[in-house]
């Protein structure tokens, strides 16, 4: 008859109580960790948001500054792009996307803006020009805010190759200044 406490019997003990400490330690993490966003993006009350709009003369982008009141708790990128899809409120600037369209998402991810467009937007049917408009007018106000420095896009949550014109496969990123920052 065998030994019934032989040292690879006590090893393989150790290691199957080990398995299980790590399994049951492991359980009590949901997984979700709080995310320190930078305090430019929390804070609430009055802000000063720089819109880009398309020039009514289609030849590129006008900004317009709006003051809006952000409520506690409100996540300050997406209702930037809920103004912007509102449209402008100024002479010479004409909307990015027709009335009615529903304002993409914005998530956050390591200085990345992700933005995740709906299906309607892939069938606006825009021509270059008009395609550049939106993507552009969507990046450069999101470039607005230190904490994006660049400004990827999908397409109901998939990469997409473009919206018909304008490649939307690499990011779109802050111009370097002069000064090299």
């Amino acid at each position: 008859m065998r030994r019934m406490l032989s040292f690879t019997n006590l090893l393989g003990l150790a290691v199957l109580l080990l398995g299980v400490w790590a399994l049951w330690a492991l359980r009590g993490d949901t997984g979700s960790r709080s995310l320190n966003l930078p305090s430019d993006l929390e804070n609430q009350g009055p802000r000063v948001l720089r819109l880009h709009f398309a020039k009514d003369t289609q030849d590129g982008l006008v900004v317009e500054e709006r003051t809006v009141q952000i409520a506690e708790g409100e996540y300050v990128l997406g209702r930037v792009l809920e103004e912007l899809v509102r449209g402008p409120q100024i002479p010479g600037a004409a909307p990015l996307v027709p009335a009615g369209t529903p304002a993409p998402t914005v998530f956050l991810r390591d200085n990345t803006a992700l933005v995740d467009l709906p299906a309607a937007y892939g069938r606006l049917g825009y021509g270059t020009a008009g395609e550049m408009a939106l993507i552009y007018g969507l990046a450069n106000t999101l470039l607005e805010f230190k904490e994006v420095q660049q400004v990827k896009f999908l397409l109901e949550g998939q990469e997409a190759l473009s919206l018909g014109h304008l490649s939307l496969l690499d990011p779109f990123r802050r111009p370097a200044t002069m000064d090299g920052r």
